[in-house]
């Protein structure tokens, strides 16, 4: 039986995440402490207490970081596969031996701080309209001075477009004359996986530049190629890449599938990713990790 290992992005955080593993459970303390070391900035009292900072990227993508891989220590997951939506990437890519721990850390600090500075721009979900109108329809509204793209294909149904503002705005205003049965507007800092992001990937290419990235032990489902990679170079360059590309999650759950993939541990805070999979291929049983007592279960079966 071939099993996923998924890391959850953006939105999945709140407030006490990892606290129970952390004080609980040897194994996980162990990861978050490193992790923990490795920041400049207090990232246990941000995650552990109520703090509004955990809501921006900066805090967050550590955070999400942090948990995933608390949760897959203590709970001793393998799996045939990896694949990580997003900022989850990171945790997947350390979880395939692909980074170390503390690379792993500085890697995702350096890209929740570039990102939460790229400024401009817009995203919106967009829910119940045909992609192929989808996007016909952000080509119709996108022009040079401004555009706008999928960012992230979660679902057959369920899309997240980004670009300029007037673009994401003209996109909204007749995307439900197109079909969309609703369009909302996403409170994020900026227009990720789009153009905008430019900048903030050529920092993060520089900054990666030097870092090690080993041959996956198993192979990681990329979002810029959809496919199973293992060529640590590849990867690099993909996760590079995937700054101002869309995460083709969908693509992805349909080569995990092809790859013989019928279970998968979402490692991680709520149930995000295991609600798309459900919409995108419901042979994939996929179970959510998150708390102690789900690890403790977890390991009992």
């Amino acid at each position: 039986m071939s099993e996923i290992i998924l890391f959850p992005g953006q939105g999945a955080q709140y407030s006490g995440m990892a606290k129970d593993l952390y004080e609980n459970d040897e194994a996980a303390r162990k990861v978050l402490d490193e992790i923990f070391d490795e920041l400049d900035f207090d990232l246990k009292s941000i995650m552990f207490n109520e703090d509004d900072r955990l809501n921006q990227t900066e805090f967050t993508q550590p955070a999400l970081f942090a948990h995933s891989l608390a949760v897959a220590g203590s709970a001793k997951l393998t799996g045939s596969h990896v694949l990580g939506h997003s900022l989850g990437e990171l945790p997947a890519l350390v979880h395939a031996g692909v980074l170390s721990l503390r690379d792993g850390a500085r890697i995702v600090q350096k890209r929740g701080e570039l990102m939460s500075n790229s400024k401009g721009g817009k995203m919106a979900a967009v829910i119940g309209m045909e992609y192929s109108d989808l996007l016909e329809l952000c080509r119709a509204v996108s022009d040079d001075s401004a555009k706008v793209a999928p960012a992230n294909i979660n679902a057959p149904d369920q899309v997240v477009v980004s670009g300029d503002a007037e673009a994401v705005d003209a996109f909204s205003e007749q995307a439900k004359e197109k079909g969309a049965r609703r369009v909302m507007p996403l409170n994020v800092s900026g227009a990720f996986h789009s153009h905008l992001m430019k900048e903030a990937q050529e920092e993060f290419k520089v900054f990666v530049e030097e870092i090690e990235f080993r041959d996956a032990d198993i192979p990681v489902i990329q979002n810029v190629s959809a496919k199973p990679e293992t060529d640590g170079a590849v990867i690099k360059r993909q996760l590079v890449e995937q700054i101002t590309s869309p995460v083709r999650f969908v693509e992805c759950i349909e080569s995990a599938a092809a790859a013989g993939v019928t279970s998968g541990i979402e490692a991680g805070p709520k149930k995000v990713l295991s609600g798309l999979v459900r919409k995108i291929d419901k042979s994939i049983k996929v179970k959510n990790l998150d708390t102690l007592e789900q690890v403790k279960e977890h390991s009992n079966d």
